[in-house]
Formats: structure tokens, sequence, C-alpha cells
């Protein structure tokens, strides 16, 4: 509707409003048109509505509102939605059965008039109108539209409960259809939605097909790359830190002859300074055989040699890599005793590359879950980094030319080492490096180790120490010696030459905690040789500590061959 024109004089503008009231009700003038006005385009069943007609004149380039006019409502199906007209052209429009009507208002004293045409949707509190795309593969997201979808508990596939995407949950105000999206995960199949809504239960007409592999698919022998410095799918949320996540993904049937897959990812990052975190998560517990992880920064595949997939990776002699079954330090294997485990976490303070390579190898199919935040996330929000981070790779711990030694690089002295470390996240392996001076024949070196739990007499944890010889020339990364009693209290006294050792400190049991150190060279005849502790937690009762076993692969061990993940390869 047009306003008044400035230029418009006020007697010519009362004229006109004049004629218009001595025109009608007796000019029949097509020029009169009506309008309805709905709060919204859908109305439950069972429930009322109020809509609104009106009427207007145009009169040159302007339209005009005509008072004191009756209306006639109609509806196009009594069965679907009944209206009533209450007066002063107002009308309750009642919903009666699920369809699509409308509701018709003319005006009784212009048989000439344009009559108002309102399209309403009669719907139940809950009705699916689509769901997209209709064939998905794990880890895609589909997205179901209708009316209160917005509002659903719960939505399943083939019986396998859809995981919600955040933020996904909206409604139009002005249609007042919704929406809202779900991860599909393994081992949801072709099947019709299920849902569950407020006191409202259903299942879509349609069919939802699901192909049994995961979007990324195929990245057996090439990674999927991901770039994080493009940021994550929720900008400006709490979950903006999120810079990928993709919790249904899929370990697929794996080949018949090779019986064993792979899913291997690249992350990719130009900043190296920052700190990230790595999370993984499977659906069974501890089955090291149908699940292995490795985190590391070099790897290729070796395409077109003979053999089988799983031994075909390679990528620097050198390089350190963290694992759920064993790691690697300086390209050589460690693999320390440690518990069943359903979740792979690593807290990075610096990355050791422009590139983090994470790939899975398993044996048979299920469901797991992948993400990469930004940031050090630790496994208990009271655990912050420690001054010897990052110590998650050895080489970590060495010194580097022209640069301060890293904190994780001790000095053996009679004067003593202590300080307080922490288990950031379940799992970890902190390494330390200690160079060991000249001494006395018959000089010891005492390392001790204390769990400080937070809560006093609460303790589940079990810390592990192992002390390694440095790969040199000849190669070998050897356990020189190790303390692994029960519980998270170790002493260990050793006869160590001059020279440098790896001290790794294992969590054996998944226990995020807080540990004191302390390390110190013992005189021969020293009377009661001990360093001190920071703050010890209170000793605990002696219990047995249970080894995991790994159970045998039908397809053999998967570090087993000439691969990567066995020992070094030359680049090629």
């Amino acid at each position: 509707m047009r306003g008044l024109n400035r230029a418009t004089p006020i007697v010519t503008l009362a004229a006109a409003l004049a004629c218009v009231t001595c025109t009608f009700p007796t000019d029949k003038s097509d020029q009169v048109f009506v309008t309805l006005q709905a709060p919204a385009h859908i109305v439950l069943r069972g429930k009322e509505m109020s809509i609104q007609a009106r009427a207007w004149q145009v009169v040159g380039v302007d339209t005009m509102p005509i008072t004191n006019v009756d209306f006639a409502f109609s509806s196009g199906s009594n069965t679907i939605a009944r209206v009533e007209n209450i007066g002063k052209g107002s009308a309750t429009v009642t919903g009666v059965n699920s369809g699509n009507v409308d509701i018709i208002a003319r005006a009784l004293s212009f048989e000439k008039a344009r009559q108002a045409d309102l399209s309403l949707r009669v719907s139940s509190p809950l009705e699916i109108d689509s769901v997209r795309p209709k064939l998905v593969r794990y880890g895609q997201v589909a997205t179901v539209y209708g009316v209160g979808v917005d509002s659903l508990f719960l939505a399943s596939l083939g019986g396998t409960n859809l995981i919600e995407y955040p933020f996904s949950r909206v409604r139009d105000p002005v249609t007042g259809l919704g929406r809202i999206s779900y991860w599909v995960p393994p081992p949801a199949h072709n099947d019709s939605l299920f849902y569950l809504g407020a006191g409202v239960f259903g299942k879509d007409t349609a069919l939802t097909q699901v192909a049994k592999r995961d979007i990324y698919e195929p990245n057996d022998t090439f990674p999927t790359r991901i770039d994080l410095d493009l940021g994550g799918p929720w900008p400006g949320t709490v979950l903006a830190p999120i810079l990928f996540w993709n919790p249904a993904l899929a370990f697929e049937a794996v080949d018949r002859v090779n019986g064993v897959g792979e899913d291997w990812f690249r992350f990719e990052t130009a900043d190296t300074a920052q700190s990230l975190t790595v999370f993984i998560s499977y659906a069974s517990l501890g089955d090291t055989v149908a699940g292995r992880t490795f985190l590391l920064d070099s790897l290729r595949y070796a395409t077109g040699v003979a053999g089988q997939p799983v031994n075909k990776f390679f990528g620097r002699d050198s390089a350190d890599f963290i694992g759920t079954d064993f790691y690697r330090c300086k390209g050589l294997p460690f693999k320390p005793a440690q518990s069943a485990r359903d979740s792979f976490t690593v807290a990075l303070k610096t990355l050791p590359s422009h590139a983090l390579h994470v790939i899975n190898f398993f044996t048979r199919f299920q469901r797991y879950s992948l993400a990469v935040a930004r940031g050090y996330v630790t496994g208990d929000p009271r655990i912050r980094p420690d001054a010897f981070e990052p110590n998650r790779f050895c080489h970590y711990a060495d010194s580097i030319p022209g640069q301060p030694s890293p904190p994780a690089r001790i000095h053996v002295t009679t004067t003593g080492f202590s300080d307080t470390m922490n288990i950031d996240n379940a799992f970890a392996l902190d390494w330390y490096r200690l160079e060991v001076p000249a001494h006395n024949l018959g000089d010891s070196v005492l390392v001790r180790l204390q769990g400080r739990p937070f809560v006093t007499g609460s303790d589940s944890s079990d810390l592990d120490l192992y002390v390694l010889s440095v790969p040199g020339s000849t190669g070998n990364l050897t356990v020189v010696d190790s303390s692994v009693s029960p519980g998270s209290t170790e002493n260990l006294m050793m006869n160590l030459a001059a020279g440098s050792y790896y001290l790794a400190v294992v969590d054996f049991a998944g226990v995020p905690m807080r540990y004191s150190l302390c390390i110190r060279e013992i005189p021969l005849l020293t009377v009661a040789g001990t360093c001190t502790l920071i703050l010890p937690g209170p000793p605990l009762a002696a219990r047995v500590k249970r080894v995991a076993r790994r159970p045998p692969s039908p397809t053999g061990d998967i570090i087993g061959g000439g691969g990567f993940f066995v020992g070094p390869r030359r680049n090629q």
C-alpha cells in the first residue's frame, strides 16, 4: 500500500474518501479485492486458528481499506478443515484431518470483488514430509523435513539410532515447517525412518536406502585429505574449537583374501605451533586386532609393490608415532603392556609436522568416531599441560642443534631432579631423556614415581616406568630396566653406564592423573639413598596387575610381515 504523497491536497483526498463512502455498497466495482491473514500456514488436527479477512479498493495508484464489510467464509473440504464466521472479518478454522485445504473469503456486498484464497495445511503434531538424500552412506548427514520434526526425540533406520547433527533443529516462522539433521551410523540399513516425538511415534512412508560404506571411501591406499585451516563446521558456537568431527564412520567388511582393511586420513595445517587434540572411539572394547589406530607425521603407500596392502605403508626410517597397540621411537617399535581400551585420545601441544596422518587397520565391520579439536584437551578438566610438554614423541626429548635443550631432557645429578607431571589423557605415554654423566664405579641412578590422585583414597591409576637405550649406530631400542608394579608407586634403582637413555612413563590402566617424578644419582655406600618427591599421594594397598592379552587374529598378526608398521623400510 502506498503512503500519502506530500503534494496531495487534503481537500482532494477528503473528496476521494467521500466518494468511496457514497458509492459503496451499491457500486459493484471490480476494483475491490479481499485478503486473508493467518498466523501460520499449518493448523494441527483438533486445534483452532483465527484468521482475519479485509477488503480493499484500488483508487488510482493507491490501495484503500474498506471498513464495515461483511464476509462469507468457506472451506474447500470440511473433512479436512471447518471454518466458522465469528463476525467483523474474523473466522475460526478447525483442523479435522491431515491434508491441504483452501479457505475462501468473499465480500458479500461486492459481487465482482476478487475473493481471498488461503491455502492451509492440516497436520498431526508430527508429520514427516521427506528424508533427503534418499540414498545415504555411513557418516553422511540425512535431513528430515516436515511438521514438528524439529522436536524429535529419536530417529532410527533399521533399528540403529541416528546421531543428531548439532544446531540443525530449525522451524520456519512463516511456513511453520521444521527440519532436523542426523549422521547415519553403522549398522543402519535400508528402511523407513522410525521417529519418536512428544507422545508421537511412527514411520516414514518412504524408504531410505543406506550404502554400507562411509562417505570417505575409498581411503585405504590414499588418504582422505582434511584442511584444518578452513575451520570447523560450527563457527561462532560453543563447538567452534571442533575442526573435524564425524561420529558415524565405518570399518567396512574387509577383503576376504587380505583379511584387513584400512581407513587413512591426512589432516593438514600451516600452523605447527598450535595445539590439537585427536579423538577416536570404537564400538568394541579392547579388541586391538579388530581395530588398531596409529597417529604419525610421515606415511606413504607403495603402489604397485607386491604383497598385502597392510605391508605396503612406509614413511621416514626414523619416524616416531603413537598407536593403540604399539609405539615407534626413531623407527623402532616399543610395545609396553597396557589394558583394554575403547578410545584413543592424543593431545599435542605443538605439532610434529604440517600433516598428521591417522590410519586405522581393522579386521571386521564396526562403527567408530573421529574428531580433531583446536586446543589441548585433557581427560580431566583439572589437568593442564605440564611444563614438560610436548613429549608425546620420543624425539621431542632430544636436543636440537642451535636450540635450548627441551624440558623433557633431564640431566642426572647427585642433587636430584623432582617435579610434577600429568597423564593428560587415558593411555598416554610421556617420553623423557636421561643424560647420565660419567660417575664412580658402583654409583646408581634412582627413579621414583608416585601418583597424585585428586581425591585421597580414590585411585584406580596404574603407571609404569621403562628405561630404554637411545637408538644409535646399532639401531637398537632396548628396554634396559623397568618397574611395572600394580598401582602408581614405582621405584627403580639402576646401574647405568654414562650416556643417554629414554625414560617412558606409561599409563597402563587408562586413568588421566598427576604424578610426581624424581631422579637422582646415588653415590656408592650412600645410606638410605633416595630422592624427594613433590607432595606424593598416599600409598595404596597392593593389587594384582592384569596384563591385557591380545586375541589371536584369524588372518594373522597385523604387524607381521615387512611393512612400515613392523620394522624400518627404506623410502621408495
